[in-house]
């Protein structure tokens, strides 16, 4: 940690999740569309009903479904945005102070950030992340029958349906992969935000100013490339795990079968939009996040 680092103050956890939460809820209302369809292209259902590229897939959910299908399962993943954003923030403001004190003793050098990563993914996960996005899946999937019918409508019947014919503990299907999603991605988002962002306060001519706004919104965005690439086998394996029909017996089933049966490439199905909405979407949620987050710290306007 530099003599630099340690004179700034300790940023609120109020103000962190707070600028979280607003910076989370935009991102998702601008990128929605392409998570619904990067889901569709990752379930084993759905998949085959597009098969004419991205650019056509977007066109066919337009035409068959309507505009408002691009924002099938948002609920779910809005009420994601308060617990999983907000505590990523928080994640970095509280855990990696912690970490920033045993760099070049218990641990290496410049490792903070990505430890603080892991201890939020494993906390998101386990609480809210995997039934909220087990929901969202359902929803996101469940294309209409000739009848222009839906087998799920809302959060709560949705919730209620998969508990009903499945049992309480079907929320949960996809836990392991959900965890290794969220520890690892975060784990490479933050190391390579910090690292990115630190570059640039490095050549800024003047190092007490905050960054220009799209500084913050190339460091997010690079650093939410690596997460688009490397995060997408856990991504492609939680969605087939939580994916209506029961097609796998366990995470290792589903993984093993992946392999024997469609290859490897099958972990990286719907990885360029995958990649489009995380890399776009992290250049929006941590630009927003510093602006918000500069403005209440500046402003004392949250408890400090």
């Amino acid at each position: 940690m530099t003599d630099s680092d340690k004179l700034k103050p300790k940023k609120s956890l109020v103000n962190a999740a707070t600028a979280g939460l607003m910076a989370g809820s935009l991102e998702i209302l601008i990128m929605q569309p392409s998570d619904v369809v990067k889901t569709r292209y990752q379930s084993v259902r759905v998949a085959s009903h597009y098969q004419q590229g991205i650019l056509h897939a977007f066109r066919q959910v337009m035409k068959e479904e309507g505009f408002l299908a691009f924002y099938r399962g948002t609920a779910p993943v809005l009420c994601i945005v308060g617990p999983r954003i907000s505590l990523q923030y928080i994640g970095l403001a509280f855990y990696k102070p912690i970490f920033e004190k045993m760099e070049g003793t218990l641990i290496p050098a410049h490792s903070s950030a990505g430890l603080a990563g892991i201890c939020t993914g494993i906390t998101q996960a386990v609480t809210l992340v995997t039934p909220l996005e087990m929901i969202k899946v359902r929803q996101q999937t469940d294309l209409m029958n000739a009848a222009h019918e839906r087998k799920y409508h809302g959060l709560i019947n949705t919730a209620t349906s998969i508990i009903r014919t499945e049992g309480f503990l079907a929320l949960y299907s996809g836990l392991a992969a959900t965890v290794v999603r969220q520890s690892w991605g975060l784990l490479v988002k933050f190391s390579g935000y910090t690292e990115i962002k630190s570059f640039f306060e490095k050549t800024s001519k003047d190092p007490t100013q905050p960054l220009s706004p799209w500084k913050h919104m190339v460091s997010g965005g690079l650093a939410n490339v690596l997460v688009g690439v490397l995060n997408s086998p856990p991504d492609v394996v939680k969605t087939r795990m939580q994916d209506d029909g029961k097609l796998y017996r366990n995470t290792w089933h589903c993984i093993s079968s992946m392999v024997k049966n469609e290859g490897f490439s099958s972990f990286f199905r719907g990885s360029w939009l995958r990649i489009l909405r995380v890399s776009t979407g992290g250049a929006i949620q941590f630009s927003a996040y510093e602006a918000v987050m500069n403005y209440l710290e500046t402003n004392n306007t949250l408890v400090k």
